[in-house]
This record gives structure tokens, C-alpha cells and sequence, in this order.
């Protein structure tokens, strides 16, 4: 019971948010389920509520190992009731009422000014005619609040299902965990213990659900935040931005520190900020990711707006994503090393960098090697070297090399 009152009031504070105008659009008079990311949601429990247009609400709560369901609801008041009553009305107009008093009922003063909290167990029978009933009316006193009923069937069987799976034990985590990292995992995560997979590959219908069964399971680790966040951002879902803000600032996951500054960066979710874009990537580089360092590096570079120790900095920072493997980084150093970016162009040494990233299967990389070999990049023209890259370019999807193996 505990457990729910600090959902509650953690809630209430996220409602003045709400007021202002600055949390997450609310969906009112409908119950749901939530989920990581929702405004009711809170780890270790299972829940389903709804919120009324004056921020009252009601949440239903049930315990990771099955054992407890309990009801709860914010209403507003000053002062506290020694009992209450629930009274369901049913779908033919109906109405079952009951009394809670005593040792049943728990009472809380929530973080919010003329607002009241009370809770208590259900049966499982009594879970059962709140999904069947058409409303729920919880009255202390003088003041009252009716919360319709609508979705809690179905918000409710969500919770179910999903405390199924945190009941299940450890071999059935380990499974979702283990689909969730196959479909959301990063490439170059250095915390990973799979390939991972490309953001132009990933499917989000397959990457959310399951990661959202690794986070029902319990017991989450910081890469299960993480990837559930790639997998929001993948299907244009905002709780992306909390669950990596939550990976990065609250878990220090290396890589969360470059997806959540990619999202300040190009004000994806959130206001653009690219102070707040690069302090995040700093602390990316502190902790070794490559990605973040990449990115650093590259903004240091075209920022820098003739900066000397900026634009000194982003080259090492390239140089240093390049040779510890990261594709991305290797094409780009290689092509600034060609354009004259990086000071004076260094052809013979942007190829190394430029086969070393097309070996990954980088696509642009590879039309980069193949505009080498036209003759005017410094290195001696070569026809056959020329066509080779460029097919690979565009078996790689790349459209001007597809473009220009069409007019050949």
C-alpha cells in the first residue's frame, strides 16, 4: 500500500506540471494502462487510471508478484475522512456500494494544495466489477468525485498481462530482455552483447513491444531504458525524450548521453537547445562511447565558426571515433581529409579511413571511395576501382550512385 500512495502523490506533482502547460498532453475520461513514459506510470508496480479535467484521478495498482491489487483516488478536500464510500454503478443503472473504514483504509495528504488521497485492497471479485461497471463514485464526506470506467477492461488486462510477466521469474525476463536487445539494440553500443541493429532497420511495431515486456519483467537495466527510448524515437513516440533523460542523467548510460543530445540538438520533443546538446555530449565522451565523441566532434568542427581550439579539438575527437571503429565518423574524416576540412587534403590517408567504414556496409562511404578514383581528387584515376565502389554505393541504397550507374 505504500508503494501506491507514492505513485500518488508523485503524480500530483506531475498534475501542477500538467496545469501549466509544460508536461505531456493528458487524455482524460478514459482509463489506461501505463506504460514507461506515461504520466502515472511508476516502476515496480503495474497500474491503470484515469484523470478527470479538475486533476482528480483514480489508479488502480496491482504488485509485481500478483498477490495485491489496491484503488486509489486523488479527490479534492481540506480535511480527512474517518471512512468513505465506493459505490460502483453498473451498466443496467445498478449501483453496489460499500463502506471503508478503519485498519482498511489508507489516507495521504498529497504534494498539492485542497487535494485528499484514499486507498484501499481489492478482491479479486472486486476488480471484476470495477471492469464491468459503467462508473465509480468515491465520497468522503461532503466532497465526492465519479470517475467513469470507460477502458478499464481493457487498461486493466494490460496491467494484468503485464504482471504476468514479472511473476514469471528469471527465465522469462532473460527471454524478453533478450528481444528486446535483438530489435533495439544499437550497433555500437559498447554495452551491448548483441550486433544490434541499424536505425534504418529497426521495425518499432516489434522493437516497443518487447521492450516494453523487458521493462514489465522487472528488475530493469539501464540498456533496457535505453533501447525502449530508440524504439519510441523510431515510431515518432515523445515519451522518448523521458526514458533517455532517465538512461542518461539518472542511469549515466553511455550512449543515452547521444540520443538525448541528438533530441535537444534538433529540438525533437523538447525545445532546441544546443548548449544543453553539447554538455550532454561531453559527458558521453567521459564515459568512452564513441558515438558521443563522434558527434562532439563533428559539431566542434562545423560550429566552431573559426574557433582554433574548437575546430583542434573536433579533429581529435574525429580522429579518435574514426580509429576506434565507429563507421560514421570513419567516412566523414575520410571525406573532410579529401574536401579540405581538416586543413590541407590528404587523399591516400581519407582512403583508408574512407574502405574501412565501406567494409561496414557504409553505403555513402563507398560512393566517397569511388569519386576518389575520377581523377581530380588527387589520387591517379581509376575506371575499374571507380565502378566497383560505386556499385557497392548503390547496393547500398545509395540514390546518386544508383542515379549514376542508370546514366553509365
Amino acid at each position: 500500500m505504500t508503494q501506491l500512495i507514492r505513485v500518488l502523490c508523485a503524480v500530483l506533482a506531475l498534475c501542477s506540471a500538467v496545469r501549466a502547460g509544460s508536461a505531456q498532453q493528458v487524455v482524460f475520461e478514459e482509463w489506461h494502462y501505463h506504460q514507461p513514459g506515461d504520466l502515472l506510470f511508476d516502476e515496480g508496480v503495474h497500474t491503470a487510471g484515469v484523470i478527470l479535467e479538475d486533476y482528480s484521478f483514480a489508479i488502480m495498482v496491482l504488485d509485481a508478484e500478483g498477490k495485491n491489487t489496491a484503488i486509489g483516488a486523488v479527490i479534492p478536500g481540506t480535511d480527512f475522512q474517518d471512512s468513505v464510500k465506493s459505490t460502483l454503478t453498473m451498466t443496467d443503472g445498478s449501483a453496489r456500494t460499500l463502506t471503508i473504514t478503519g485498519d482498511q483504509l489508507r489516507r495521504e495528504r498529497p504534494k498539492a494544495p485542497g487535494m485528499v488521497s484514499y486507498s484501499f485492497f481489492l478482491s479479486d471479485e472486486d476488480v471484476e466489477l470495477f471492469q464491468a461497471a459503467r462508473d465509480w463514485t468515491l465520497q468522503a464526506g461532503d466532497q465526492s468525485a465519479t470517475f467513469p470506467l470507460a477502458g478499464s477492461r481493457v487498461a486493466v488486462d494490460a496491467a494484468r498481462e503485464a504482471q504476468k510477466i514479472s511473476a514469471a521469474g528469471p527465465e522469462v525476463r532473460a527471454e524478453w530482455i533478450a528481444a528486446c536487445d535483438a530489435a533495439a539494440a544499437h550497433p555500437y553500443d559498447s554495452e551491448s552483447p548483441v550486433p544490434g541493429v541499424a536505425w534504418d532497420d529497426m521495425d518499432p511495431d516489434v522493437a516497443t513491444p518487447a521492450c516494453l515486456n523487458a521493462y514489465a519483467a522487472g528488475e530493469v537495466p539501464p540498456r533496457i531504458r535505453y533501447e525502449l527510448g530508440r524504439a519510441y524515437d523510431k515510431a515518432g513516440d515523445s515519451r522518448a525524450l523521458e526514458l533517455l533523460t532517465k538512461a542518461a542523467r539518472d542511469d549515466h548510460y553511455p550512449i543515452a548521453y547521444n540520443a538525448l543530445a541528438t533530441l535537444y540538438g534538433t529540438g525533437t520533443y523538447t525545445t532546441r537547445n544546443i548548449a544543453t546538446a553539447r554538455d550532454l555530449l561531453e559527458k558521453g565522451v567521459e564515459s568512452d562511447d564513441p558515438v558521443s565523441t563522434y558527434s562532439l566532434g563533428r559539431m566542434l568542427i562545423e560550429q566552431g565558426k573559426g574557433a582554433t581550439d574548437d575546430i583542434d579539438r573536433g579533429r581529435t575527437l574525429l580522429l579518435e571515433a574514426a580509429e576506434a571503429g565507429y563507421p560514421p565518423a570513419q567516412r566523414v574524416y575520410g571525406q573532410w581529409l579529401v574536401d579540405g576540412t581538416l586543413a590541407a587534403g590528404d587523399p591516400e590517408r581519407a582512403k583508408s579511413f574512407l574502405e574501412k567504414a565501406a567494409a561496414t556496409g557504409d553505403a555513402d562511404a563507398a560512393l566517397a571511395l569511388a569519386q576518389l578514383y575520377v581523377g581530380d581528387s588527387g589520387l591517379p584515376a581509376d575506371p575499374r576501382a571507380y565502378l566497383k565502389y560505386l556499385k557497392l554505393a548503390a547496393k547500398g541504397g545509395n540514390q546518386t550512385a544508383l542515379d549514376a550507374l542508370k546514366l553509365d
